[in-house]
């Protein structure tokens, strides 16, 4: 369960983080210190957040690729035609 929180976590902050999205967050910040920052820079904010944005991406597959590992269940003995210790 709290795996899966992470995941959806890191998905959420993909989503927020995603440079495309910055036009869509800009008019949100208009008088915080955050939103004048991002008007100012707006080439470092976009790389900033493309950083950002492909970390949160990369968290969010290398989890939910480690949930679904665990998920299946592997068992060598049990595959039919092949001896026990081979």
């Amino acid at each position: 369960m709290k795996e899966n929180a992470k995941t959806w976590g890191w998905g959420f902050l993909a989503l927020l983080s995603c440079p495309c999205h910055l036009v869509l967050i800009l008019p949100l910040l208009v008088g915080t210190t955050l939103g004048q920052f991002f008007s100012d820079h707006q080439t470092s904010a976009s790389v900033i957040l493309a950083v950002i944005f492909m970390i949160s991406i990369l968290m969010m597959f290398k989890r939910s690729n480690k949930q679904a590992k665990k998920d299946t269940v592997h068992d060598c003995c049990s595959v039919p035609g092949r001896k026990r210790g081979e």
